[in-house]
């Protein structure tokens, strides 16, 4: 469901037809064929025979489930989405998806050979700053496992960067960080909220946190559906008009999220064509190979908080993305900005060699909020003050 802050009850909109044809998948030929077969044998005075197969057929579970998983793209099951496991000496964004896609499938918009890839494959440094503990907050998550906190900031080396802005470059791409930060890309606000200024989306919008098992929920009180109508309402009460997509676009095909969110930011772009910034929010995770889960932490004005994250796409993948280095510049005077009052809230800016639907504006990013270990509430105060950084940013202030 799209919608503005104020609109959370908006009926989901028709969605369009595609505009290409779609082809016959690969996996369907052999059914085509034994429906031909089936159906000869049957015009030969064989029809006995032929139902007994078929019904064979019907009540074969692995064949069924292997038929609906190839229609409808959910070749993986729920547990298989779950965050795996890494060593423990390179903590990583473990958001495992499917080992097995379709051809059709694997053309999506993070590019096939590296679809299979989170989001976010961030490698803390060796040395990191500790946050001040509180006890009130979860030392296990709703399965059990341990979870320990960390504060990652370029700080501690490892990531190139300056003026207090560090990007970890997983791109291969080069870039002139001097330069950005000396010519930033401006970006304002539309005069009028009829106008939007700012869509929400979520690509994995069943995200979720440390007290939901497996840190997934279709829930959106307790998913990052929920961190998207926090981020709406700071920035509607600037006067900066918010469009807020609320459908969970990872269900029931996670393999094919991201060419449903394309579709969707496709059609919102035409439905509201001065839309200038799309933030696609999601949650991070980490979890090492002993079991211990890592939960990303920092203070705004005295509170506990989560650390937040941009991840930029570029065009390394092979996909085209002329404007990746202007969404790179937007981002990163928008990381100076932020931490200039609060220099732990945001980890180094994670620059992929996948676009990630960012080529849809100069103002597209993926933003990280926390990792499964964090609390909602720990997210809900580090996107309040994302927001408003934001609105400054797109106020010109």
């Amino acid at each position: 469901m799209c919608g503005g802050a104020g609109d959370r009850k908006m009926a989901r909109k028709t969605r369009k037809q595609p505009k290409k044809r779609r082809m016959i998948p690969i996996w369907a030929i052999p059914s085509l064929l034994l429906a031909s077969v089936m159906l000869g044998a049957a015009k030969l005075g064989y029809g006995e025979q032929v139902e007994q197969v078929a019904a064979a057929i019907g009540t074969n579970s692995k064949f069924v489930e292997a038929a609906l998983s190839a229609e409808l793209g959910t070749l993986a099951s729920a547990e298989q989405h779950t965050p795996g496991k890494v060593g423990a000496d390179v903590l990583a964004g473990t958001e495992a998806l499917p080992d097995a896609m379709t051809e059709e499938e694997s053309d999506c918009d993070t590019g096939a050979e590296h679809s299979l890839m989170s989001e976010s494959l961030f490698r803390p440094p060796e040395e990191v700053q500790s946050a001040i503990s509180d006890e009130e907050a979860p030392t296990e998550n709703a399965d059990g496992a341990a979870v320990k906190e960390l504060t990652i900031t370029g700080e501690s080396g490892g990531y190139p960067g300056q003026d207090g802005v560090y990007i970890q470059n997983d791109s291969g791409l080069s870039y002139d960080l001097d330069d950005m930060l000396s010519n930033p890309l401006t970006i304002t606000k539309n005069e009028s909220k009829e106008e939007p200024t700012v869509f929400i989306l979520h690509t994995h919008a069943s995200e979720a946190y440390v007290d939901q098992s497996g840190a997934r929920s279709e829930d959106t009180e307790h998913n990052v559906v929920h961190i998207g109508d926090v981020i709406a309402e700071q920035l509607e009460a600037r006067g900066i008009g918010v469009v807020h997509c609320r459908e969970i676009i990872d269900s029931p095909s996670y393999n094919q999220s991201y060419n449903r969110a394309m579709d969707i930011i496709e059609e919102q772009m035409e439905e509201t064509p001065s839309i200038k910034v799309i933030l696609d929010v999601h949650r991070d995770s980490m979890i090492t190979d002993s079991g211990m889960e890592y939960k990303v932490v920092s203070e705004v004005d005295g509170h506990r908080c989560a650390q937040l994250m941009m991840v930029m796409g570029t065009n390394a993948g092979g996909l085209t993305h002329p404007n990746w280095k202007s969404n790179l510049n937007f981002a990163c005077n928008l990381q100076k900005r932020i931490l200039e009052d609060y220099p732990t809230l945001m980890r180094p800016v994670n620059l992929r060699a996948q676009r990630f639907n960012e080529q849809a504006t100069t103002g597209s990013m993926i933003l990280e909020c926390g990792t499964s270990g964090n609390t909602m509430a720990e997210v809900e105060i580090a996107v309040k003050a994302f927001a408003q950084k934001l609105a400054d940013e797109l106020e010109g202030k």
